[in-house]
């Protein structure tokens, strides 16, 4: 499959992302939480709306979770250079994607290279996306602006040094071991004007929305 293509279905998947899903459908205990405007009566008798902290707080099983939370996944996996001709590489990478009020963005890198322990290219990307989850699955999609430094081949030799910003973006899917902890793929692409790769990584999930117990730890 060309290069173009590749790109194009990755663009296609992030906008159908960002068009049907996002935070506000959490699925809670089998319904839709959404933050809904609550009437608030003030000293002078007129009522009044506000809307709930975006951060506030949901029970299930005893267990407190926060609504909107940051999460990090890191793992590895295999890449493909589309500008060059070689074999899938080695990839390894880190995402720390937060919030800002009910927007989420991701600040992330990926380490690349012919094998493990061999890296020829050291890219960091920032991107804005959305987010799906529930009690089983996690799915989010970002896209951004990239920054790679590295060392493209001349002959057999990685000795030809290029910095270039780029676009990003991915997609990552995670099936939930707990509510916080999963394990899943990230599928990526990162394109500049040295060179455009695609990727997929094995990752593992890590969100902060575990706050305790809220009646305390029971006693057998």
């Amino acid at each position: 499959m060309k290069k173009t293509n590749y790109i194009f279905l990755l663009f296609i998947l992030f906008v159908l992302v960002n068009k049907i899903t996002g935070q506000t459908d959490t699925v809670i205990n089998g319904k839709k939480y959404k933050m809904v405007e609550e009437p608030v009566v003030s000293k002078n008798g007129k009522i009044k709306k506000r809307i709930p902290p975006l951060d506030s707080m949901f029970v299930i099983n005893n267990k407190k979770f926060k609504y909107y939370n940051n999460w990090v996944t890191a793992g590895a996996g295999t890449h493909q250079n589309l500008s060059y001709k070689r074999a899938l590489g080695f990839t390894v990478g880190l995402d720390y994607n937060f919030h800002i009020k009910q927007h989420y963005f991701q600040l992330g890198t990926n380490i690349l290279g012919e094998r493990f322990g061999f890296y020829t290219n050291y890219q960091f990307h920032l991107g804005y996306g959305k987010r799906f989850e529930d009690k089983d699955i996690h799915f989010a999609a970002f896209g951004g602006l990239s920054y790679s430094s590295g060392y493209g081949k001349v002959d057999t030799l990685y000795s030809r040094h290029y910095s270039e910003p780029g676009i990003y973006v991915q997609a990552e899917f995670v099936k939930k071991i707990t509510w916080d902890v999963g394990i899943g793929a990230s599928l990526f692409a990162d394109i500049n004007q040295e060179q455009s790769l695609v990727g997929l990584r094995l990752v593992l999930y890590f969100s902060g929305a575990y706050k305790g117990d809220k009646y305390g730890r029971k006693n057998d």
